[in-house]
């Protein structure tokens, strides 16, 4: 809508059917724009399972020795509609809601529909998030990418949106019809403020990349796995033509850099880390190309246009909740990325070095790390499981990474509070102090990270 007023709220009501004599009523609040605002608080979700095992794999057996019996139909199974989350996270009373990908999983909580278009599995997939966060969603602006489980992938490399040879997800591409691609991204995303560039990629596949501003901050959207390459056609692509934003997100976020207009502080929302934060269960670095430390000469990219536009990036995918700094020639001259946990996932990931990392933030499994792609990164925080994956695998041989039982797992949401003015404090009152390590004096000279 045009010349919208964004300087108080608005109440709004959806009717059902809209001429009928009783339609069924949906309310809620269209909120002002907090700008001018001393804090700016952001909830960031991702990774929704509807249940921990399949309502279709029986009754199952638990992971490991101290692993409770989850059963089928039982609060212990069963995360939708994820009650305890949303109440709790709703008592944070959020500007914003940030939802980064994966708001269901395509097998789960009953099996996937293998079809080109499973355009009658995917209503009901998407209606049990729609049903679960409309309390939240209702009265709070929210922003959601579209991950790969939305589009019934494991792993997606876009490669542009062409079609995935064969249908298979690993040979790069969309296994299913651009049609249907198209349906999950309506479904979820067109609310969202308008693409910076609207042309469609191959099998006119929309785009919904782009910025918008909001309470004083300024934020990015990108689909970092719509033009990235797959890492199957290793030896047949130059590793300088390999893609992970790709030319048109990365003149995208050329221009935001610059663009300053009406906004203090800067934000990226992206759906993965840009590096691997993973190790094995020896304790070794693990190369997962769903990551976004592959390609590296591409996130080596996307880290200096975000460096360049000084922004904090937020993300999700990971199930594994992690903030880190980071490196481009040392381990300190990129940006900072919060990846937030999974709200509930069954597929874990660890983060457990052999030896303790040098310049560690004081809590186990932080410091200076180069992951298996040769990224440089500090982790200033991590959120493991609650066994270790040394641990897990002497019960789970194989590739299983798999564990339901939520008590041996972290998982929940991020809060993010983007502080916009001081405190209002007259400094000549009595008592009247800064924090605790303030003043803190810069040289100018050394503003770029690169130099020290």
């Amino acid at each position: 809508m045009e010349n919208w007023d964004a300087t108080r709220d608005w109440e709004y009501r959806v009717a059902y059917p809209a001429n009928a004599p009783q339609p069924a009523y949906y309310t809620g609040v269209i909120r002002k724009d907090p700008s001018g605002a001393e804090t700016l608080k952001i909830g960031l979700f991702s990774c929704s399972i509807a249940s921990a095992r399949s309502l279709e794999g029986g009754v199952g057996k638990p992971e490991m020795p101290q692993a409770e019996l989850l059963g089928r139909y039982t609060s212990r199974n069963l995360y939708f509609p994820y009650r305890e989350l949303i109440h709790n996270a709703g008592r944070h009373q959020a500007d914003l809601l940030v939802f980064a990908g994966d708001q269901f999983y395509e097998g789960n909580p009953t099996r996937r529909d293998n079809s080109p278009a499973p355009t009658l599995d995917y209503p009901y997939k998407w209606y049990l998030w729609v049903w679960s966060f409309r309390e939240l969603t209702r009265n709070t602006p929210t922003i959601v990418l579209v991950d790969d489980h939305d589009v019934y992938h494991g792993n997606l490399w876009g490669n542009g949106g062409r079609a995935a040879p064969e249908r298979n997800q690993n040979r790069g591409g969309y296994r299913c019809t651009g049609e249907f691609v198209n349906l999950a991204q309506r479904t979820q995303c067109s609310h969202n403020p308008d693409p910076y560039d609207p042309t469609p990629v191959q099998q006119n596949i929309t785009v919904y990349y782009g910025a918008f501003r909001y309470g004083g901050v300024s934020f990015a959207v990108l689909e970092d796995r719509k033009f990235k390459t797959t890492p199957m056609e290793g030896a047949d692509l130059d590793v300088h033509e390999a893609e992970l934003l790709g030319e048109r997100q990365e003149k995208f976020l050329a221009a935001w850099a610059k663009d300053w207009q009406g906004a203090s502080a800067k934000i990226c929302l992206t759906q993965t880390l840009f590096a691997c934060v993973q190790t094995s269960p020896a304790g070794r670095p693990l190369m997962d190309f769903d990551s976004n430390g592959y390609p590296k000469l591409g996130r080596d990219r996307a880290i200096e246009l975000l460096r360049e536009a000084r922004a904090l990036v937020l993300a999700g995918d990971q199930h594994l909740a992690t903030v880190v700094r980071h490196g481009l020639d040392t381990f300190t001259d990129g940006v900072i990325q919060f990846t937030g946990p999974a709200v509930a996932s069954s597929w874990r990931r660890w983060f457990e070095p052999a030896s303790p990392l040098p310049h560690a933030a004081g809590t186990p499994h932080t410091g200076d790390f180069i992951d298996a792609f040769g990224n440089k990164v500090r982790v200033l925080a991590i959120a493991n499981p609650k066994v270790t994956f040394k641990e897990y695998r002497r019960h789970q041989a194989g590739r299983s990474q798999g564990l339901g039982d939520r008590r041996l797992k972290s998982e929940g949401y991020g809060v993010i509070r983007v502080n916009l003015k001081p405190w209002d404090i007259d400094p000549a009152a009595t008592g009247a102090r800064q924090f605790a390590g303030w003043p803190f004096r810069l040289p100018f000279s050394e503003l770029d990270g690169r130099q020290l």
